[in-house]
């Protein structure tokens, strides 16, 4: 590339041309004009015309040629040379930011530091000004004769300044002589534009800072968008191959580039597959400009304009002030007089025949012209100003007549009527349908035909207009309203607070041997030429070239890029010429390389720091602060247009105040967005305190509509409000826990509220969960929630009294319709006055009217949007306003079909209705060109038959045409970090899919197209959707994840019920699960295979990778990258043994094989495990809760409550329900202590008194108050408690030494005894070497030394020990000890074959301590906690493995001495509470979350009876004698399922049974058998109205005729161990309640409960243990 090198801005001087001194410039340059040619002595005896056309080709052809252009050095007086300096792109590139960089420090300095150079430009200018004012003529000449003169006098001038070595300080452009242009009416605009280029300074401070938001509550924040728009413009016919090159080629590097770097672009070409500006309404010049100001709202480069030597198509203007077009009609009609009155004189004065046939053949070719203009098909253009070649203003007025003249004021009154409806009144361009009906004629061909009449008809009324314009309102007023769409765009592109050269590029493109190539049927498409004839039409050629000027005023020679071609075959083809083709590579290349260097300026892109999961985490963070402020903005947007209801506030806060919640409802479109934004903003005001407010708008985006990222948001809100540094989970059951937990921190001082809006636009993802509404109400928290009339949503906030009423109290407010007419009135007149306008009184009438009909301010709005089209000459038959909404956006959409298409317009209201948050305009361009119906109606009535290219088969402008008519209704979005289309309520979707996709199939249809467009099947599918977009950064590859597809793909699938695919593509292809996991969370994943769950059919590959994604949950939240080491860990063993009986047959599994593949093959580096070294899925998974803001130190559990105490010292109690929630945080103890973050906890005394040990302190409390009752600070050794008595004695021992005790918690926490108790074998350990047991019996406790032989009960009243039990064998280890109500339970362990142990548990008696039995473990048992459950009748205990980083639960049944390994995880538990098997819960180290476990599940499952010891043989396991038939016993197996019949009376069947039966239940189920009957209840599992699993079938199978005689479903069987169930006489079942404290009879004919059988008092265990105490001394007085 050439540039030149100057110091400083000299000014140009005429030098003196050598052919030696010469320079090849390639395609693109700098552009620098080159002086104007001086006239020689060829020109002198020449025409002003004949100079004129001189002057503009010949220098072109001389010093063009097609090698390459030679530009001559010219030599100033003084001897000083332009040296010329070849330079690379990227050079060029740096000296174009070094030059821009130098305009930023010259603008800053201010106007009175205005260096030299500028100086001498100003003086250079002032010396031109002053010569362009001695060139004005009369105004009353004809614009072409002032060109004419001008030009004259100019030429005058110049060869005055060649004499004289004098200055010109105009600059011409190379592409053309630009002395030749005339100074017709766009001269004026030229000064303006020339005193623009000099004198604009941009105030830096204007554009220093974006925009910031702040409104009380709400943090300021950045509203600068992440995306670039960059807007194309050019000539519709002769830039149709740069355009297209850039869209093609350009565009998908530059959307990668910014992809890579977390930013969206686009590239928009309004111009791309059509060839003229019409439209029905005249309204594309105003899109043109709307568009460039989107894309001017970004940053970087927004604007390109491509310049070649054809003028813009002329189109006319839409509206003309009143003034000045009666003025034009007044000039018109002037006109007309003087003809009469010149038609004598010039009769006189044609006396001679030379006059008179000169006269004569002007006429015959102004008639020639005219017989032309009228027959036109072609642009408009084509024909402009042919009845401007006359040379002589008297043949100018001879060349009309009186017919002319009228048909000229009949064409102006006939499509310019006068509108009083804007203010000031202006005439307006009727549409093009008004007068030619055909335009929007459903036939394709009368449809042409309208179009043609219409060129004709625009030809002769633009041409109308630039006579009688320069007289009628003057030269200035007449270029600014016959400006064309390209003026417009190119006047909008350059206004802007920064320079024009930040964000403009101009592309001149000359055909140098253009003029040799007129006859060509092609010349047309590059120059303006005559119809019919290849002369160029000098007119439009010259206000081109002003045009090329004007854009040299404005923007700087460094950013205007200049290239010389030759002409080829079919003009400029690059598929047809080489030369071409390289021009055009270059030109993409250079645009590439400019916008690349300018975006990179501009874009703000961290660099990759730490590993993968990090950079996630990251940018999770900064998507869920983007979220916030996007609610923020949006409320703050809606409170400033609140205008109705303003007493309905004060309603509002009254209620507000008084109930804490509050519910607004109210019927769509009735305002409840803006109420509540208005509210939150006065909320403030309302609450005394520095309140907080958090605000959600449900769906106004995609995340707000998923219930579990709602409330991630609202977490984090509150979080960084009163808990910051703290960590929100990600699931849903975890995030409503820790909502209600911050929601406690909330302070008198700091009161919140929170506004919820739109709970019925929830998604369905979690089934629109509104369960966490029922404990977010605490102290000093005001909720404000909004909802449709007529949802789901309100209807249970209002009726459902099981989930809501109990917890939450709402308030309802119904949101009252805008009945007042002064209101609506006042609304309508306050937007018209706004507007500038006004209606007549029958069109007010309407649409007051209309308003009372239908009183929401969203039909307001809209209907005053449709009266906008509205004018004061509109027929009153032809004004119509539906009186509902759905009739009103109806029939828009009725009028948008007859103007765009049917199939084209209903296409796209369903893609905008079914996308999932919206649809981008790329997947609409793609789509809608999928649509065959779309595509024959294009070819029809537009005759858009070949696709403008390979990936946008559709005109934008057909998108932004119809967007542009939607524009109330249709609004774009943030999403997914990208923008999309939607609705701007979510009722018109309704209405569109109501009337386009009535039946479900036509909706699978359009999910299934988007579907397939995220699939892949697309053009450049790997740049606009792969999975991620993948940059380098010094030597690390950087992902940016397309979070657009990763949410659709998966979203269309399901509801196109796409099950396989969904399955293939999805949820069982390794890299969109990594890419999913990585860029979103593995919350997400689980949605989606819940989503995938089909009803009546199990899938078990769906089922077993649910499983292990639970497992592995932990993990892939915090790592994604495991995804193919937790898989194949877990499951490489399963998929190795699913292998297909016989050939024929299919496996088990029929996605987890290829999966695992996959998984093998990794995009990203992974340690894969050779064998299944993780636990597999198929066992007893947990439960994660929260309500911890840190990690939990210590778990307890009372008579009904959980409590848990967390590291900063927070205390929360946890109801033993179905859900097991957090009721509430326990309050702070007073003074320094209230911080406590405890070892372990004691809940005494019916769950009032809790007591907590941190260290060697100790701290008793009450639950409710607070109130510390003792404290006892730094003992010597380590307190242990426990209780007794029901909890009314609290036992204290202390590890480490012998003291003992005993404070009565019912006086107030009086010490009743402190003794001293010692044992035969001294302790072993010192630190933890006291063993205690959480149960007690009476005032008994159990005591022991760890690791010793024996163990004592302690007399908690006494201060004795009342017995010591000794282990069996003295080589026993105790692990552990516990008491139940029968039994004192040792847990010692014994050495066990070789280097192994194993633990036995031996049983005492709790009423005379003496040795009952023992119950084998196995030698894998590592006790560390142990609790009694299920009454009494379970011990169950929790045994980390520190070698594998795992726990495992434990159990033993107490009575059947049955041992089970219940559970296994991953994890080390700290401690762990099971007063119910149904509530297993615990902790791990540094989790902030209890898990918990349902270990009633699993309790008759017996397959996990563990005992090693045991030979596992096929033995009986029952034996159940028979009433009816007592010479039979039926034997229950040790196998599941397994019966068999014995004959005990008859000798030959000793030893055999004489009948077997296999496979009759398994073993989850219970058998029972009578009478030779087997009584079996399966189904084990939870039901509808309750979260408790039952046993819900029952089959009666009768043994002598070996089948089935009855099945009954729907049955709630509590489940309980099989021996506690007995079958009575009459079909009578007795079993164990739920709490074990009662009997239940169930009827199984009915299914239902018969009868409950308690007892009739129940004392309490105080005054029992005082009467045994009696009986006992009485029995040794009596000696009994």
């Amino acid at each position: 590339m050439w540039t030149y090198y100057r110091n400083g801005v000299v000014r140009k001087r005429l030098e003196q041309k050598t052919e030696s001194e010469v320079v090849n410039l390639p395609p693109i340059h700098n552009g620098i004009p080159t002086k104007p040619a001086i006239l020689d002595h060829q020109t002198q005896g020449q025409t002003t015309a004949q100079r004129l056309h001189r002057r503009h080709f010949n220098k072109c052809l001389r010093d063009h040629d097609l090698q390459g252009r030679t530009i001559k050095i010219k030599k100033s007086t003084t001897g000083h040379q332009v040296p010329l300096s070849k330079v690379s792109v990227e050079k060029d590139l740096e000296i174009t930011a070094h030059l821009k960089e130098r305009l930023h420090q010259r603008h800053s300095k201010g106007s009175t530091q205005i260096s030299s150079i500028e100086e001498k430009e100003a003086k250079v200018f002032g010396s031109h000004k002053s010569q362009t004012v001695l060139c004005k003529v009369s105004s009353n000449t004809p614009v072409l004769l002032q060109s004419h003169v001008m030009l004259e006098e100019k030429e005058e001038e110049e060869e005055e300044e060649e004499e004289e070595g004098q200055i010109n300080g105009q600059n011409a452009s190379s592409c053309t002589d630009e002395g030749s242009l005339s100074e017709g009416p766009f001269r004026s605009a030229d000064i303006e534009d020339e005193q623009r280029c000099y004198e604009r300074v941009p105030k830096l401070q204007s554009h220093a800072s974006p925009k910031m938001l702040n409104d009380g509550n709400v943090l300021s924040f950045n509203v600068k968008q992440r995306r670039f728009m960059i807007y194309l413009c050019g000539g519709y016919k002769d830039t149709t191959s740069e355009r297209s090159a850039l869209m093609e080629s350009v565009y998908p590097r530059l959307y990668l580039h910014c992809k890579q770097r977390g930013y969206d672009f686009r590239m928009i070409d309004l111009r791309a597959g059509v060839g003229d500006p019409v439209s029905d309404h005249h309204d594309l010049a105003e899109l043109h400009v709307e568009t460039l100001k989107r894309c001017q709202e970004t940053e970087g480069p927004t604007f390109f304009v491509f310049v070649g030597q054809k003028h813009e198509i002329q189109s006319l203007p839409n509206t003309i002030p009143q003034e000045d077009f009666e003025a034009l009609l007044k000039s018109v009609e002037r006109n007309k007089n003087k003809l009469s009155r010149r038609q004598s004189d010039i009769a006189v004065e044609s006396q001679s025949s030379f006059a008179t046939i000169n006269s004569g053949s002007v006429i015959l070719e102004h008639m020639a012209d005219d017989k032309e203009l009228s027959h036109s098909s072609a642009e408009v253009n084509e024909n402009v100003g042919s009845n401007n070649s006359i040379s002589d203003g008297k043949d100018a007025h001879l060349a009309r007549s009186w017919l002319d003249f009228d048909q000229d004021l009949t064409l102006m009154q006939t499509w310019y009527k006068l509108d009083t409806n804007t203010l000031p009144p202006v005439y307006r361009l009727l549409p093009v349908s008004t007068h030619h009906p055909d335009f929007l004629s459903r036939d394709g061909h009368r449809r042409k035909l309208g179009r043609k009449a219409w060129r004709s008809t625009c030809v002769k009324l633009w041409n109308v207009l630039w006579r009688s314009g320069p007289e009628a309102i003057g030269e200035d007023a007449t270029c600014h309203m016959l400006r064309t769409v390209l003026d417009s765009e190119v006047e909008q592109g350059f206004e802007g607070q920064l320079p024009a050269e930040e964000y403009c590029h101009c592309y001149k493109r000359i055909i140098t041997d253009l003029l040799y190539n007129l006859n060509s049927e092609y010349a047309c498409q590059f120059i303006d030429l005559h119809k019919g004839r290849p002369e160029i039409n000098q007119v439009l050629h010259q206000a081109q070239q002003r045009f090329v000027r004007h854009i040299h005023f404005k923007l700087r020679h460094t950013n205007v890029h200049e290239t010389d071609i030759s002409w080829g075959r079919k003009g400029l083809s690059a598929k047809h010429n080489r030369s071409h083709q390289f021009y055009i590579e270059r030109l993409c290349s250079h645009v590439q390389r400019a916008v690349t260097a300018a975006l990179n300026s501009v874009m703000q892109v961290s660099l990759a720091k730490g590993s993968y999961d990090v950079q996630r985490r990251d940018i999770s963070r900064r998507r869920v602060d983007e979220e916030i402020q996007r609610h923020a903005r949006f409320g703050i947007t809606l409170a400033q247009g609140y205008v109705f209801r303003q007493d309905f506030l004060g309603e509002v806060k009254r209620t507000l105040l008084a109930s804490s919640s509050l519910l607004l409802l109210g019927e769509p479109g009735f305002g409840k967005s803006t109420t509540l934004a208005k509210v939150a903003q006065l909320i403030p005001t309302w609450i005394p305190g520095d309140a907080k407010v958090l605000t959600c708008f449900v769906g106004l985006t995609s995340d707000s509509r998923n219930v579990r990222l709602m409330l991630q948001n609202l977490c984090l809100q509150l979080a960084n409000i009163y808990c910051p540094k703290t960590d929100i989970s990600e699931t849903l059951p975890m995030l409503s826990s820790e909502l209600c937990s911050l929601l406690g921190l909330v302070t008198e001082d700091r009161p919140l509220t929170l506004v919820l809006d739109g709970l019925d636009d929830l998604s369905e993802e979690h089934e629109s969960d509104l369960s966490w509404l029922c404990n977010i109400i605490q102290p000093h928290v005001f909720i404000i929630l909004s909802a449709s009339t007529q949802s789901k949503c309100a209807h249970i906030l209002q009726y459902d009294t099981v989930m809501f009423q109990s917890q939450l109290k709402v308030s309802v407010l119904t949101l009252p319709a805008l009945n007042s007419e002064e209101d609506i009135t006042s609304g309508l007149v306050s937007r018209l006055a706004s507007d500038s306008r006004t209606l007549t009184e029958d069109q007010w009438n309407l649409l007051v009217q209309s308003c009372l009909s239908c009183p929401s301010p969203l039909f307001l709005n809209l209907a005053y949007a449709e009266t906008r089209s509205w004018c004061s000459f509109s027929p009153k038959d032809s004004l119509n306003l539906p009186l509902d909404l759905q009739q009103l956006f109806v029939s828009i959409l009725v009028r948008l079909e007859r103007e765009h298409g049917a199939c084209f317009v209903k296409r796209m209201a369903l893609l905008i209705s079914l996308s999932r948050a919206g649809v981008t305009e790329e997947e609409l361009l793609v789509l809608l060109g999928r649509d065959d119906d779309v595509i024959r109606e294009m070819a029809v009535l537009h005759h858009q038959t070949l696709p403008i290219s390979e990936y946008s088969p559709v005109p934008y402008v057909f998108i932004m045409r119809l967007l542009h008519t939607l524009k109330g209704y249709v609004t774009e979005a943030e999403s997914d970090d990208t923008w999309v289309l939607r609705w701007t309520h979510t009722e018109f979707g309704c209405i569109a899919l109501q009337r386009y996709a009535p039946t479900e199939d036509s909706k699978k249809a359009i999910h299934a197209d988007f579907a397939d467009y995220f699939n892949g099947n697309s053009p450049n599918n790997q740049v606009f959707e792969p999975l991620a977009w993948i940059r380098t950064d010094k030597g690390r590859n950087c992902y940016t994840f397309n979070l657009r597809k990763l949410h659709s793909l998966p979203y269309h699938y399901i509801h196109s019920r796409q099950i396989i695919p969904l399955l293939s593509q999805c949820l069982f292809n390794y890299e969109f699960l990594l890419h999913k996991l990585w860029g979103l969370s593995i919350c997400h994943v689980e949605e989606d295979l819940k989503a995938s769950v089909i009803p009546d059919k199990e899938l078990l590959d769906v089922k077993l990778l649910g499983q292990v994604l639970r497992l592995s949950h932990s993990v892939l939240l915090n790592e994604p990258c495991q995804l193919a080491s937790q898989l194949l860990g877990r499951l490489q063993q399963i998929i190795a043994h699913d292998k297909p009986v016989t050939s024929g047959d299919p496996r088990k599994y029929s996605y987890l094989h290829d999966l695992l593949a996959q998984c093998r093959s990794s995009s990203l580096p992974v340690l894969v495990p050779s064998y299944t070294c993780l636990l597999p899925p198929g066992g007893l998974t947990h439960t994660p809760i929260s309500g911890h803001m840190s990690s939990v130190t210590a778990l307890a559990h009372g008579k009904h409550h959980i409590v848990s105490c967390s590291a900063d010292g927070t205390v929360n109690l946890w109801q033993l329900d179905k859900q097991l929630r957090p009721v509430r945080s326990l309050p702070r103890a007073q003074g320094s202590a209230g911080n406590w973050a405890a070892d372990t906890l004691s809940v005494c005394f019916d769950d009032s008194v809790l007591v907590l040990q941190m260290g060697h302190w100790l701290q008793i409390r009450e639950m409710d108050s607070g109130k510390v009752l003792y404290m006892e600070k730094e003992s010597l050794d380590v307190p242990v408690v426990t209780s007794t008595c029901d909890g009314q004695l609290l036992v204290v021992f202390y590890d480490g030494s012998n003291m003992v005790r005993v404070f009565d918690l019912v006086a107030s926490c009086v010490l009743l005894c402190c003794v001293n108790i010692t044992l035969e074998f001294e302790p072993i350990h010192k630190d933890e070497s006291i063993l205690v047991s959480h149960n007690s019996v009476k005032d008994y406790v159990l005591f022991a030394y760890r690791d010793g032989g024996e163990a004592a009960v302690f007399n908690a009243k006494g201060g004795v020990v009342s017995c010591t039990l000794k282990a069996l064998d003295p080589a026993a280890s105790i692990q552990a000890v516990e008491m139940s109500s029968q039994y004192l339970l040792l847990f010692c362990r014994y050495p066990y074959k070789r280097h192994n142990e194993i633990l036995h548990i031996e049983l005492f008696s709790t009423a005379s301590f003496q040795y009952l039995r023992s119950i084998l473990g196995c030698s894998q048992d590592y006790i560390s906690q142990v609790t009694i459950a299920g009454g009494g009748s379970y011990a169950v205990a929790f045994c980390p493995i520190p070698q594998s980083a795992t726990t495992e639960i434990i159990t033993w049944n107490l009575e059947t001495e049955e041992h089970k390994h219940i559970a296994r995880f991953s994890g080390l538990l700290v401690a762990g509470v099971c007063a119910d098997l149904q509530y297993c819960v615990g902790f791990c180290a540094g989790e902030r979350v209890l898990r918990t476990w349902n270990l009633s599940s699993r309790y008759n499952d017996q397959t996990l009876i563990y005992n090693v010891h045991k030979v596992h043989s096929d033995g009986t396991r029952e034996i159940i004698p028979t009433q009816k038939h007592p010479r039979y016993v039926v034997c229950k197996s040790t196998r599941p399922g397994t019966v068999r019949i014995w004959n005990v009376a008859r000798v030959r069947f000793k030893g055999r049974p004489v009948q077997v039966d296999h496979g009759l239940f398994s073993s989850a189920d219970i058998a029972l058998v009578r009478d030779l009957k087997l009584y079996i209840f399966s189904d084990y599992g939870t039901n509808d109205f309750t979260d408790t699993p039952t046993y819900q079938t029952l089959l009666v199978y009768d043994l002598l005729k070996r089948s089935y005689v009855k099945k009954q479903t729907g049955l709630f069987i509590v489940p309980c161990p099989q021996q506690d169930y007995r079958i009575l006489e009459g079909e009578i079942m007795l079993g164990l309640s739920e709490t074990r404290d009662h009997l239940i009879m169930w009827d199984l004919d009915s299914g239902y409960i018969r009868g409950r059988i308690k007892t009739s008092y129940k004392e309490s265990l105080l005054s029992s243990m005082d009467r045994d105490s009696q009986i006992i001394s009485l029995k040794e007085n009596t000696g009994i």
